[in-house]
């Protein structure tokens, strides 16, 4: 009797190893190599975008001089919310692509009121914003595997 549950057993097991090796269960989108680029030439953007904000002398940092540099950027990161929302299971790239305007947009609206930057503020944010974009591009690179 004991022989008999044995193999009853072990032919369960073997037909279930079987039956749950042949399947993959996916929780996250697809890698794209698109979106992937798409995130680390933003970040370079951005990241260009406070070097040259550091190089400018602080009474020259007027909000008006940099206008567009955000307004750009800006929309740069909505183009890569969009093209998160529109990929299935991929909330959580959304989401940190959400933060990263949501940062950047809060960073504009300091500069709009202050009208200047200080040499802090910026090396705050930009180390920001490196964390950020790391976390989204190591994020969208474990999909590949």
């Amino acid at each position: 009797m004991q022989s008999l549950i044995y193999k009853v057993c072990v032919q369960f097991l073997f037909a279930l190893v079987i039956v749950t090796s042949g399947c993959r269960v996916q929780f996250v989108a697809d890698y794209d190599e698109n979106i992937h680029k798409e995130i680390i030439r933003i970040s370079e953007e951005i990241d260009m975008f406070y070097t040259i904000l550091l190089e400018t002398l602080v009474s020259e940092r007027t909000y008006e001089d940099f206008k567009e540099n955000y307004l750009v950027i800006e929309v740069d990161l909505r183009s890569l919310i969009l093209q998160n929302k529109v990929r299935p299971l991929n909330e959580e790239s959304t989401r940190q692509a959400e933060i990263a305007l949501e940062l950047w947009l809060d960073d504009k609206e300091q500069h709009k009121e202050n009208n200047s930057v200080s040499d802090f503020i910026i090396s705050q944010h930009r180390n920001q914003f490196q964390r950020v974009f790391l976390a989204m591009a190591i994020g969208e690179s474990v999909k590949e595997e």
